[in-house]
């Protein structure tokens, strides 16, 4: 996140009637139930799109929709995103701060529920990002694995090694932080390794969990 003063006096245009859009996924394969609320403010919409998952019993999501006379109706995400969109496809933190956010508020309505800490497909969810005094750097929030400790998990001991090492690498490297992390010589060879181990880790954990990845430039967590 950046933020940085502006002219307050650099927009053109104004509307005090905003559509929001809430979208519900109700189940394992992601069938969503979809409502348009008007004459609401945005806490207003983040309530009910509350109150329309059950209280985070299903992921859902909230959108400003946005007509443009060029490109016609389009959405601004507020609050999560399409969650139907393929992750592997996506290295954009702003994707996975989105994602991770539906999946945090659901996650944390199972644990407060005693309920088993899983997505709605069944499958747990890792997240994956260094830190400092770990060996790996994975992590399975609302749990009593998080931190994720080695054989706590079926994966490879060289893939263990591995993410350890990268691990590693940045807390070392780390020490000296400049103002832009990502502007570091050592970041993009290190950020490429990141990448490598999220495949590794999602091959192994195939029908298991989801990975988070979480260091996509420079995600603060």
């Amino acid at each position: 996140m950046r933020m940085h003063g502006v002219d307050e006096r650099d927009s053109s245009w104004e509307n005090d009637a905003p559509r929001f859009r809430i979208y519900v996924f109700e189940d394992a394969e992601n069938a969503v139930s979809t409502f348009d609320l008007l004459g609401a403010t945005v806490e207003e919409a983040l309530e009910a799109a509350r109150v329309q998952s059950g209280n985070d019993q299903h992921l859902w999501s909230l959108a400003l929709v946005h007509d443009d006379g060029r490109a016609g109706r389009g959405l601004v995400w507020l609050s999560g995103n399409d969650y139907n969109d393929n992750p592997a496809q996506v290295d954009d933190p702003n994707y996975w701060r989105a994602r991770g956010a539906m999946q945090n508020r659901y996650l944390r309505a199972r644990a407060q529920a005693g309920e088993q800490v899983v997505l709605p497909t069944g499958e747990r969810l890792i997240r994956f990002f260094p830190e400092w005094g770990t060996d790996l750097p994975l992590w399975e929030s609302f749990t009593e694995n998080y931190p994720v400790e080695r054989s706590a998990l079926p994966l490879p001991a060289t893939l263990e090694i591995d993410l350890a090492a990268w691990n590693e690498r940045w807390q070392d490297m780390a020490n000296t932080l400049e103002p832009d992390i990502t502007a570091a010589p050592w970041w993009p060879e290190w950020e490429r390794e990141g990448v490598r181990l999220v495949a590794l880790l999602q091959r192994a954990l195939d029908g298991i969990a989801e990975v988070r990845p979480e260091f996509f430039g420079g995600w603060p967590r």
